[in-house]
């Protein structure tokens, strides 16, 4: 079966970005389906912004325009937006893939293209489930996780016989070794979200609940658009406040941090202690704290959004009601290394890895019970 993804998102990206730089859950996620759908024996191409025609991870991505670029599908799934399910004249079955606030789809400016296609939605959670009030077909795909997250790296013991044959190979690997924390970390926190889904109410706990608890505990803010601000090289008028508020925040040990690529901030996960998720109503899929859980980091969140969907409440974090609760919890798990402890081990039981092999499984599924579109 040929699959097409149809992004027209201004990142440029394949399957491997994420492996060299930070990008976006949505792009990720096309990645990590494209291959996942390829290595269940399927044609897989994305059209996208990538500036060129290549293979990448199992797929084949082409810019908008390119003669290489597909004419023709049996599944074409159309990111984010309704326009794109008509890109292509001819395809068996039409997919929009639903990454946000699902509200959107029953918009009557969009009932021309229900009609015209009548195509599946996909989901990524419960909550956006529960919130479409429309009768198209859809399902719930949960996110999968890549393998960075959930794999740790390889590290074997000294051995000659590597270090002969490849000394770069086995130079990497040692130091990898030599980085992994030996028991629980040390009071480190991170925030991965959105600076203006709760970031501020965030550092008002920090600074007056967590930190003056705890003297010792770190949190470091992972944000592209704060750490340009940094930089100095800007910041959007709605940014500013938070931004000197994180400023204000240093001598409470609070910093900035660039998101990196999947190995980055995999090891990230695994040498810090807690991640901070303030939550968002808007937040349906919460992608990095999916990631942050299958490598093993405890959470502490507030319930909104569909943090409920990606915390095991009570067994790999807790989801809490307000701000009493996440601080004292997150001084719990940032000071006592049994709660840390046993919150790690169940994250990172294999039986809770959430694989994009086994979103495909289910895609396909779906597209099996589906009459052809128009």
């Amino acid at each position: 079966m040929q699959y097409v993804f149809v992004d027209d998102s201004p990142l440029q990206y394949d399957g491997y970005t994420n492996l060299r730089r930070a990008i976006g859950g949505a792009e990720k996620a096309v990645g990590g389906l494209a291959s996942a759908l390829a290595e269940r024996g399927h044609e897989v191409k994305v059209i996208n912004r990538t500036t060129y025609a290549h293979m990448a991870d199992g797929a084949y991505y082409t810019p908008f325009g390119d003669s290489w670029a597909p004419k023709a599908a049996d599944v074409i799934i159309a990111m984010r937006k309704p326009s794109l399910l008509g890109h292509l004249r001819q395809a068996k079955h039409r997919l929009l893939w639903v990454t946000g606030a699902p509200e959107y789809l029953t918009a009557e400016v969009n009932t021309p293209l229900w009609e015209s296609f009548n195509p599946g939605l996909i989901f990524l959670s419960d909550l956006q489930h529960s919130a479409y009030k429309g009768k198209l077909p859809r399902m719930v795909m949960n996110p999968g996780v890549r393998a960075p997250y959930w794999e740790p790296p390889l590290v074997h013991e000294s051995d000659p016989h590597e270090e002969a044959l490849n000394p770069e190979l086995y130079a990497a690997r040692m130091a990898v070794a030599a980085a992994m924390p030996q028991g629980p970390p040390g009071p480190y926190a991170i925030v991965t979200s959105h600076p203006l889904h709760g970031l501020s109410w965030l550092l008002d706990l920090w600074t007056t609940r967590i930190h003056t608890a705890m003297p010792t505990a770190r949190l470091s803010i992972f944000s592209a658009s704060l750490s340009k601000a940094q930089r100095g090289e800007g910041i959007a008028d709605d940014l500013a406040p938070v931004f000197a508020q994180v400023q204000a925040a240093a001598s409470a040990n609070v910093a900035i941090a660039d998101p990196i690529s999947d190995d980055g901030m995999a090891a990230v996960f695994r040498t810090a202690r807690v991640h901070l998720y303030p939550g968002h109503a808007q937040d349906y899929v919460c992608w990095t704290l999916g990631e942050s859980q299958a490598a093993g980091l405890p959470a502490v969140a507030r319930a909104l959004g569909g943090t409920v969907e990606r915390i095991a409440n009570g067994q790999t974090g807790y989801v809490v009601p307000d701000a009493d609760a996440f601080a004292n919890v997150a001084l719990q798990i940032l000071g006592d290394d049994g709660v840390y402890t046993s919150l790690n081990e169940e994250a990172c039981r294999p039986t809770r890895r959430r694989t994009w092999t086994m979103a495909a499984d289910e895609l396909d599924s779906f597209v099996a019970s589906l009459k052809p579109s128009a």
